[in-house]
């Protein structure tokens, strides 16, 4: 072989191998570029995916809540405080009756020998009379006993109404009986025996509501 021919055959030798590398060379760069886009492309797909799922988890959570909640509050609604349940059974007419008429003598009581009563406990021993404190009183759940004789009221709407003035005078003398236990103490507090006043106050408009009640039976 001449060495023309030998160059020449080298010569194209070289050319094949440079043009695959470069043929080779073109291939990774463009697997280099695409797959980063082709990676981004996935990634971006599966992350709208997962918002997708997250986005529907909550809203199914959120749309659940609200029956969760009104179930429950209906549940709850339902059911009868422990308390009431267990000390306010149902009574008949003749001791509703009954325990209204010695409520009456109470407070009739209460009111007259109002200082001898207050003496020998200040606040507490007015809220025993008024069956706020212990369960001795025939005040002790005296709204029960309303509840039955409201039904026996010649005036419905009128007894109602008193029934009414009644809880919230009752409400009003045990809250001033209530406060005369804590008035007193350093600097210039008011003095327990203005919160007694004040209850007895209310106690003789509870006498005379509880006149009107009777008078409507």
């Amino acid at each position: 072989m001449t060495p023309s021919r030998l160059l020449l055959g080298l010569g194209l030798t070289f050319q094949c191998i440079f043009n695959n590398g470069n043929k080779v060379a073109a291939w990774q760069s463009t697997c280099h570029h695409l797959t980063p886009a082709t990676t981004t492309t996935t990634t971006t797909t599966r992350t709208i995916s997962s918002s997708t799922a997250l986005s529907h988890s909550r809203r199914t959570f959120l749309l659940q809540v609200p029956t969760t909640i009104t179930t429950t509050a209906a549940i709850l609604t339902a059911l009868p405080p422990p308390s009431v349940a267990a000390t306010a059974p149902p009574i008949t007419s003749e001791a509703a009756r009954l325990q209204w008429k010695q409520s009456l003598t109470v407070i009739d009581d209460l009111v007259q020998n109002w200082s001898t009563v207050t003496s020998k406990g200040g606040g507490d021993s007015i809220r025993i009379q008024l069956g706020t404190v212990g369960t001795a009183s025939p005040l002790f759940l005296i709204d029960k006993a309303l509840k039955v004789l409201r039904e026996e009221a010649d005036d419905l709407v009128e007894f109602t109404e008193q029934e009414e003035e009644f809880r919230l005078a009752l409400s009003r003398a045990d809250s001033m009986a209530y406060s005369a236990n804590f008035a007193g103490g350093s600097g210039k507090p008011t003095p327990p025996q203005v919160y007694i006043d004040k209850s007895q106050k209310e106690v003789i408009g509870l006498q005379k509501i509880a006149k009107s009640l009777s008078a409507l039976l």
